[in-house]
């Protein structure tokens, strides 16, 4: 019951891994489960704590619920690109082979937290930093996955835009 209720206070919590969201205010918020597994929390963040569209600044947070490999993280990211029709060759294996570099393995109760700002995208794992990526492109891009209108999770990008209906 203890765990419970600590999860649930972790999850109203602003992100204190990603020092530029924690000025900023929340949008939405929802779980992510495929079939019966719980894969992460999301969490997303303006500066006026609306959606209005994928333009910075904006913050995503995933609380981990479960352990998955960062080379699955990276598949699946080319995989979505390639879904949403956003993959450019050069610029996606760029960012993919970057990504390869910056991101751990996340264990159940990690963070990774995105924080998109106007000339570059920073990724946080549980407080500390782990690189940013430069230009303007790629944290929309990357973004995309949760907030395009033809996301794989629909019901997921409503809650995460704010949207009830």
């Amino acid at each position: 019951m203890l765990a419970t209720l600590l999860l649930s206070l972790s999850l109203n919590a602003l992100p204190v891994e990603a020092p530029a969201a924690d000025r900023m205010k929340p949008v939405g918020e929802s779980r992510l489960k495929v079939l019966w597994f719980p894969i992460y929390h999301a969490r997303l963040y303006s500066d006026d704590g609306r959606f209005d569209g994928i333009e910075a600044p904006l913050a995503l947070d995933l609380l981990y619920l479960r352990d998955i490999d960062a080379q699955d993280l990276v598949a699946h990211t080319r995989s979505e690109w390639k879904r949403l029709d956003l993959y450019r060759k050069d610029a996606s294996e760029g960012w993919l082979s970057t990504l390869t570099k910056l991101w751990p393995n996340v264990a159940k109760g990690d963070r990774l937290t995105l924080v998109m700002g106007p000339e570059q995208s920073t990724f946080y794992h549980n407080g500390d930093p782990l690189g940013t990526i430069a230009g303007s492109q790629f944290g929309p891009d990357f973004l995309a996955i949760w907030l395009d209108p033809d996301s794989r999770y629909p019901k997921l990008r409503n809650a995460l835009i704010g949207k009830t209906q």
